[in-house]
């Protein structure tokens, strides 16, 4: 990286940090690391993902037949970006040019594309008009057409007395991140976040104190909601080390990635292929075969802050329509319950997990079997595990020795036999299982609790099993195998009768409707 610290003390450079609290003994992630022979023995660094089969990367390498013009602060040739595909080994081939258009006779370095790879954002030294205004390193953008990179602009919040580079995205694209010295910095070089949004940019804003130090922090790279970064603060190997973090600040100090990942050297330049668990990074250290080189690695063992979420829905499998007020219970593998809380009217459920971990969601709802689906989480920071859970039916149930259809309680408007739109689907049940048994009759009883005049409650469940009733005919119940009752209070459930004071739940356990089987 002595090549890069150049560059970018003189032009200025950008890199990134962290450092792990010794005391919390959290360990990072275990990588093997391999040296790539598409390394130069000029500078190589920076590389970045153009799609999932191809790299981008910096390189001061001389090209072919090309009169290169020498940077006289290292007597090596200006910074190029170079394009080529990666193996399945990790190495890089075929490498040549990534795009004329993009490349000056200038440094380029540290290039971003959007998630649709139709724009470029690249560092340069104030690449307008292809002449060097001033020392400053900024971004600028180009978009593709017609095969060709166009419309080269300088972002809005580059300005001749700060540096800003070294951008990348999001996975959706709507924050980038960069390194400068504007103001507000608290070291050297901190890493800064803008919202993007149609070609729009908000007001960069600094990541604060848990992320930045006073040293210097450089090349950014997000996964989920994990920043990987490089820096030169206190209590790393030597130089510049990795580190990784929350981009919420939860971890009061980032974690180094620890040694094979760095060294005594400058380590920098952080990507992963979070599906693969491969990526790559750039280091000076011994060994290499020039300046900056571009080693590979594959990560064997979870980050200790990978985390994901599920989201599903409740569905009855018959019917295939969601399931509300079904309680849905996070499980972990040795059987602790961590969360549990009620699907909605769109039986959707939702959970934060962690990675590389095996779960079960157990589902109970009222009339239906109780549902179960067990998984294991993969080493993928940020995914979003999808599931459907279909729960089965319950088509009877017993109470007080008589058989009932499992259905729940029909709801009406107060003091009216109107039914309320949300149990028309209660009923629609009461249709198919009288569909299914065609010998079945059923009697549809309602009741009240003991609360108001007698006659007035029998009076109103008389008339709202008629009611009832004649809802079903009028949907396709054959009006032979149904009959209707009002009990009123008579058949209370509890001791909640005339004269005695309960609680407002004591009293619901009595105000229900029942279908009771009177012959299968």
């Amino acid at each position: 990286m002595k090549f890069l610290i150049t560059l970018f003390f003189t032009l200025t450079t950008l890199l990134v940090s962290a450092q792990i609290e010794r005391a919390d003994s959290i360990k990072a992630a275990e990588y093997t690391v391999k040296s790539l022979e598409a390394n130069s023995k000029y500078a190589d660094f920076g590389s970045t993902y153009f799609g999932k089969d191809k790299i981008v990367f910096s390189s001061s390498r001389k090209k072919p037949g090309v009169s290169n013009k020498v940077w006289k602060k290292n007597g090596q040739p200006y910074l190029d970006l170079y394009i080529g595909d990666v193996t399945s080994s990790g190495d890089i081939k075929n490498i040549k040019p990534f795009s004329p258009d993009v490349n000056s006779k200038y440094h380029d370095a540290f290039v971003a594309f959007s998630p649709d790879l139709k724009d470029v954002y690249f560092s340069s030294n104030n690449y307008m008009k292809r002449k060097v205004k001033s020392e400053n390193i900024k971004i600028f953008k180009a978009k593709i057409a017609d095969g060709r990179w166009r419309n080269f602009v300088t972002l809005p919040f580059n300005n001749d007395e700060y540096d800003t580079g070294h951008p990348v995205f999001n996975k959706d694209g709507t924050k980038m991140y960069f390194v400068s010295n504007m103001s507000g910095t608290l070291g050297d070089k901190d890493i800064f976040v803008v919202d993007v949004q149609n070609g729009h940019y908000g007001t960069p804003v600094n990541l604060g104190p848990t992320i930045n130090s006073t040293a210097k922090e450089y090349t950014p790279f997000i996964d989920g909601d994990v920043i990987y970064f490089a820096s030169n603060r206190k209590g790393g190997f030597g130089g510049f080390d990795i580190y990784m973090t929350r981009l919420d600040g939860s971890i009061p100090k980032p974690i180094n990635l620890g040694k094979g990942i760095n060294s005594k050297a400058d380590d920098f330049a952080f990507i992963i292929d979070n599906e693969k668990l491969k990526g790559y990074f750039s280091s000076n250290r011994g060994g290499g075969k020039g300046d900056d080189d571009i080693y590979s690695f594959v990560q064997r063992t979870t980050i200790p802050i990978c985390n994901q979420v599920i989201t599903g829905i409740i569905k009855d499998k018959l019917t295939r329509l969601p399931v509300a007020n079904a309680f849905v219970a996070l499980i972990d593998s040795e059987g602790n319950q961590i969360r549990k809380h009620a699907t909605l009217a769109n039986g959707k459920f939702y959970f934060n997990l962690k990675c590389s971990i095996s779960y079960t969601i157990q589902v109970t709802k009222n009339g239906f079997f109780d549902g179960e689906l067990q998984f294991k989480t993969s080493q993928v920071n940020g995914y979003k595990n999808e599931e459907t859970i279909y729960i089965e039916e319950k088509e009877f149930k017993m109470r007080n020795a008589q058989e009932m259809l499992s259905v729940e309680s029909i709801k009406f408007e107060l003091n009216s036999t109107d039914i309320k739109k949300e149990s028309e689907r209660i009923l629609e049940k009461v249709i198919r299982l009288m569909k299914k048994y065609p010998k079945m009759k059923v009697e549809f009883g309602v009741h009240t609790d003991s609360r108001g005049p007698d006659a007035f409650n029998l009076s109103l469940t008389k008339r709202r099993a008629e009611a009832t009733a004649e809802y079903l005919i009028s949907k396709g119940a054959d009006f032979m195998r149904l009959t209707s009752r009002g009990y009123g209070e008579t058949i209370p459930l509890n001791k909640c009768v005339n004269g005695v004071k309960c609680t407002d739940l004591q009293y619901q356990l009595n105000k229900r409707t029942e279908f009771v089987v009177l012959k299968r």
